[in-house]
C-alpha cells in the first residue's frame, strides 16, 4: 500500500512538474511573439474590416438554399453568443451598414472586399510568427486559404442555427430548439471547431492537429470565461457618462481585444506543444554572445544528420542545443538559410543546402551580426567534439590577432597623418 502511494505521488509530482514547465514555455513563447500586442492591432483590424466580413458570411449563407430562411437567425446567434453586452447597441448600426452594401458601386465593393482580405492577411501574419513562420504563401495558396476560413466558417455557424432551429431532442421533451444546458454545449462546440480550424489552416505550415485541438480547448474556455467577465465589468463600469452616445465604441474595441488575446493565446499554446520537449532543460539560457558557436553546432548537427541520410525537425534541434531558446535557434536558422547553407525539405525539416566544403568559417561568420569570442575561448562549452576544433580556430585567430590588436592608438592616428594628402595651397590660392 505505501509503494503504490509512492507511486502515486511521484506520477502527480512529475505530472504538476510537466505543467509547470509547460505553463512557463507557452507563457514565454506568448510574450516573445508579443501577442499582447498583436491582439491589439488585430481588434482594430477587425472593428473596421467587421462589416465586409459579416458581408461575406451573409453572402455565403446565402447560397445554400437551407440557410437561408434562417438568416435573421443567424445574426441574432452571432451578436448575442460572440458579441456580448455590446451586440445590442451596435447591431442597428451594422444592420444599416449591411443593407447599404447592396447599393455599392464596383469600386466600392473592391474596396469592401480588400478590406476583408486585409484583416485574413493579419491573422495569417499573427500566426506565422506564433509558428515560426518565416516563409508567407504564395498567392494561389493564399487565396485557397482564405476562400476555405470564410467559408467554412460561416457555414459551421449557419449549421448550428439550423440545428438549434430544428424539433430535436423530442425524447428528452423538448418542442422547440435545444435546451439551455445543450444550446450553450453546442456553442461551447461550435466555437471549438472554429478555433481548431483556424490554427489547422492560418499557418503556413503544417500543424498537428492534436496540438490544434488542445490549443482551441483552451481558447473556448477561456472565451466563456472572458464573456462572463466582460459582462460583469461593462454593467458595473458607466462608460455613457464619458463618453456619451460614443459608449459603444470603447465597449466594443475593448471585446475585439479581449477576443483576440484569447485566441493568440490558444494559438500559443497550440504552438508550444510541437516544440516543448519532456527532457529537463539545463539552468540558464544559451548567451546571444556566443550565438556564433551556435550556429556552428546546428550546421554540425544537420552534418552528422547528413552521414546518416536524415534530416532534422525544428523540435529535434532544440533537444539536441538544450541551452538554446526557440528564438535563438530560429534565428540561427533563418541567417543560414539566408546564406544558402541550410535549407528545408518538401517536409518542412532542415538540411545541408549544399556541401560544406565549401563552406568556411568566415563565410559562417558573416551570415549574421555575430560577436567573435576572442579571450573566451575557456568559458566556451565543449559539448561535442567538433567545440574543439571550433575554440582552437578562435584561439589561433586570437593569438595571430594579438600583434594587431596591441598597436596603440597613438601610433595608428600618426600614421594616419602620414598618408593624409596634403593640400594643395596653390590652387587654394
Amino acid at each position: 500500500m505505501t509503494t503504490v502511494e509512492t507511486e502515486t505521488g511521484l506520477d502527480l509530482k512529475a505530472i504538476g512538474i510537466r505543467a509547470k514547465r509547460l505553463a512557463n514555455h507557452v507563457w514565454k513563447h506568448f510574450q516573445e511573439d508579443r501577442c499582447l500586442e498583436e491582439a491589439a492591432s488585430l481588434s482594430y483590424t477587425s472593428l473596421l474590416a467587421m462589416v465586409p466580413l459579416l458581408a461575406v458570411i451573409f453572402g455565403v449563407v446565402s447560397v445554400f438554399p437551407v440557410f437561408s430562411q434562417v438568416s435573421d437567425k443567424l445574426q441574432s446567434f452571432i451578436f448575442s453568443n460572440f458579441i456580448p453586452a455590446a451586440g445590442e447597441q451596435i447591431e442597428p448600426y451594422l444592420n444599416t451598414f449591411l443593407e447599404s452594401v447592396s447599393s455599392l458601386t464596383l469600386p466600392g465593393t473592391v474596396f469592401l472586399i480588400i478590406t476583408a482580405l486585409l484583416l485574413m492577411f493579419r491573422i495569417e501574419v499573427a500566426f506565422n510568427r506564433i509558428w515560426r513562420v518565416d516563409r508567407a504563401r504564395t498567392l494561389i495558396n493564399r487565396i485557397v486559404m482564405y476562400w476555405s476560413v470564410l467559408t467554412l466558417g460561416p457555414i459551421l455557424t449557419g449549421a448550428a442555427v439550423v440545428l438549434s432551429a430544428k424539433k430535436v431532442l423530442s425524447t428528452l421533451g423538448m418542442e422547440e430548439g435545444l435546451a439551455p444546458g445543450w444550446n450553450h454545449l453546442g456553442i461551447f462546440f461550435l466555437s471549438w471547431m472554429i478555433f481548431t480550424m483556424f490554427f489547422v489552416l492560418v499557418p503556413n505550415r503544417r500543424v498537428q492537429f492534436r496540438d490544434a485541438v488542445v490549443g482551441a480547448f483552451l481558447s473556448t474556455v477561456l472565451f466563456d470565461f472572458a464573456k462572463l467577465g466582460f459582462v460583469a465589468y461593462v454593467s458595473n463600469a458607466n462608460y455613457s457618462v464619458i463618453y456619451g452616445a460614443l459608449a459603444t465604441i470603447p465597449i466594443f474595441l475593448f471585446w475585439l481585444y479581449i477576443v483576440w488575446a484569447v485566441i493568440l493565446f490558444g494559438a500559443s499554446l497550440a504552438a508550444s506543444l510541437t516544440t516543448f520537449s519532456d527532457r529537463v532543460s539545463l539552468e540558464g539560457d544559451w548567451p546571444d554572445k556566443w550565438g556564433f558557436q551556435l550556429s556552428y553546432r546546428l550546421v554540425g548537427h544537420l552534418w552528422n544528420a547528413q552521414r546518416r541520410g536524415e534530416s532534422l525537425s525544428r523540435k529535434e534541434l532544440m533537444e539536441l542545443e538544450e541551452r538554446a531558446s526557440e528564438h535563438q535557434i530560429v534565428r540561427a536558422m533563418q541567417q543560414l538559410q539566408a546564406a544558402r547553407i541550410v535549407t528545408r525539405n518538401y517536409e518542412e525539416r532542415w538540411i545541408l543546402a549544399r556541401g560544406l566544403e565549401d563552406v568556411t568559417l568566415g563565410t559562417l561568420y558573416h551570415c549574421g551580426n555575430y560577436y567573435m569570442p576572442l579571450a573566451e575561448e575557456e568559458e566556451l562549452p565543449i559539448d561535442y567534439q567538433w567545440d574543439r576544433s571550433f575554440i582552437a580556430a578562435l584561439a589561433t585567430v586570437h593569438d595571430k590577432g594579438e600583434a594587431v590588436l596591441s598597436r596603440s592608438l597613438r601610433d595608428m592616428y600618426a600614421e594616419s597623418d602620414s598618408t593624409a594628402p596634403k593640400e594643395d595651397t596653390n590652387a587654394a590660392c
